[in-house]
């Protein structure tokens, strides 16, 4: 029976979640209200309160699950066959990519990348690990200066990810970018 309810529970709090992306994609976080994420998910407002205290926490909430696609995917690219070009292009356009099929379209793009710096500490300890991960890999490779390269690929793909517009453009330019800053031979 507890399992019935968590599951409905989780159910719930899922359908907010999608209603609330879909409005913050189309209106902006600015132009969504908590009234109107009720609405979309098809529940009264004091559910929608009992899930979510406001709508930063609704935000939280969305961001949470756009970490969880991001994350799975920079782990998924660094575990691929290749050399250690290959494994970071598709480590870093993976995680950025992730970014970039959610936001695609959405003309409030920039105001939610801007507000993503509110939930900035729940990626400090994933970024921190990306940081030492390439790091590492560079050096294994024989990268010369592999921190200093490390801060110039983030920095480089954050504003790919930001600038080039749609996902496949995103993945390309920051796969090239890896085998152009690393060298396709290693």
């Amino acid at each position: 029976m507890t399992e019935q309810l968590d599951d409905r529970a989780r159910d719930k709090r899922n359908r907010i979640l999608d209603a609330a992306r879909f409005l913050v994609l189309r209106n902006g976080l600015r132009g969504t209200t908590m009234e109107a994420i009720a609405r979309q998910a098809h529940i009264a407002k004091p559910t929608l309160y009992a899930h979510f205290s406001d709508k930063d926490a609704v935000f939280t909430g969305i961001v949470e699950g756009l970490m969880r696609d991001m994350f799975a995917a920079y782990d998924s690219g660094m575990q691929t066959e290749g050399g250690v070009a290959q494994r970071i292009g598709k480590a870093l356009a993976g995680k950025y990519g992730a970014a970039a099929r959610l936001l695609d379209g959405s003309p409030h793009a920039d105001e939610l990348y801007s507000a993503h710096t509110r939930t900035a500490d729940k990626f400090r300890d994933h970024d921190l690990r990306v940081r030492a991960e390439i790091a590492a890999a560079l050096a294994e490779a024989g990268v010369a200066e592999p921190a200093e390269l490390t801060e110039m690929l983030l920095a480089a793909a954050g504003g790919i990810a930001r600038t080039a517009g749609s996902e496949a453009r995103v993945r390309s330019w920051i796969e090239q970018l890896c085998e152009r800053l690393i060298g396709s031979g290693r």
